[in-house]
């Protein structure tokens, strides 16, 4: 049986006692905290089957089965839980892919591994995704408009269909679009034979960690897309997150590559060498020391990289 529909059974038994299509928000919130609560009795029931109560004196025995079938109950409130906010199989699977990228991830590409390697400091925005290209191509046609990627505003903050700019890109995210983003393959292959030279790839961007969608599907598109990375990491005041790493305190950071005025022009502030792709909504620091603007779809950014590291 697989999970599609497994989430059918498990609907036609939870219809028995309601409808999760007719409640309102108040109501599901309330259902939700319920299942939450019987999932919790089932865990601690899933625990009383081994021994853990090392005071007591007698040794109860493992229960194999109730290992089994406890697991299975918990399962089912999971589903439960899925099917209460409308989630399909194919939203669950997708989920557990970009989990699954994101614990392999930390695990095995974590700045922690760092082995004294010349590191360089990628954003993934608009330097290995084509992010503002696919944003606004999905807006456009969503919402049949035409606007223009290329314009001078750093953040979107147009109102369209009613719709602010916050709430347009959280749809554009919600709909895993982040997952399916197009990448630079300039960038990505320079990064590729930069990492070949012995040099150390840390992926550091600005999305917001405490987004789960987001930080999951960023580690799954990195892992996917583009692979030539060691580590990330997601902070949103990027110089004082790098200022605070082993690389930068043993003067290993060659350069940073990112595309946000405010980032480049604070590593460039603070004295390391900051490659910005060249559009029109950074052309405010193209002229700041330390900055060196290039051209994304064309220039070699290993020649560039290999110059600050000989110190050009």
């Amino acid at each position: 049986m697989d999970l599609k529909k497994m989430l059918t059974r498990q609907r036609t038994f939870s219809d028995l006692f309601y409808d999760s299509n007719v409640l309102t928000e108040a109501e599901r919130i309330e259902k939700h905290k319920t299942l939450c609560l019987a999932m919790h009795s089932e865990l601690s029931q899933l625990a009383d089957s081994v021994h853990y109560r090392e005071h007591r004196p007698g040794v109860s025995p493992t229960r194999e089965q109730n290992i089994l079938f406890e697991t299975i109950d918990i399962y089912r409130y999971c589903l439960s839980v899925l099917n209460l906010w409308g989630f399909s199989a194919e939203e669950a699977v997708s989920a557990f892919e970009s989990r699954d990228a994101h614990l392999h991830s930390r695990a095995q590409k974590n700045i922690g591994c760092w082995d004294g390697r010349p590191m360089v400091v990628v954003d993934v925005d608009d330097v290995l995704a084509r992010f503002r290209q696919n944003f606004y191509s999905w807006v456009n046609e969503r919402y049949d408009v035409l606007l223009d990627p290329m314009s001078e505003a750093y953040y979107f903050g147009q109102t369209v269909g009613g719709k602010s700019g916050d709430q347009i890109l959280s749809e554009f995210i919600n709909e895993g679009n982040l997952r399916t983003l197009d990448v630079c393959e300039n960038v990505r292959l320079g990064l590729k034979r930069l990492r070949a030279a012995g040099y150390w790839i840390h992926i550091l961007t600005a999305r917001p960690v405490e987004e789960l969608k987001c930080l999951y599907e960023t580690h799954d598109w990195l892992t996917n897309h583009v692979r030539e990375f060691d580590s990330a990491a997601f902070h949103s005041e990027k110089y004082l997150w790098l200022a605070a790493t082993r690389p930068y305190l043993e003067g290993k950071v060659v350069c940073a590559i990112d595309d946000s005025p405010k980032h480049a022009a604070e590593f460039a502030q603070h004295g390391v060498k900051t490659l910005l792709p060249k559009f029109t909504y950074n052309k405010s620091v193209w002229e700041n020391n330390n900055i060196v603007p290039f051209d994304w779809e064309n220039d070699d950014i290993k020649t560039i990289i290999d110059r600050i590291a000989a110190g050009g």
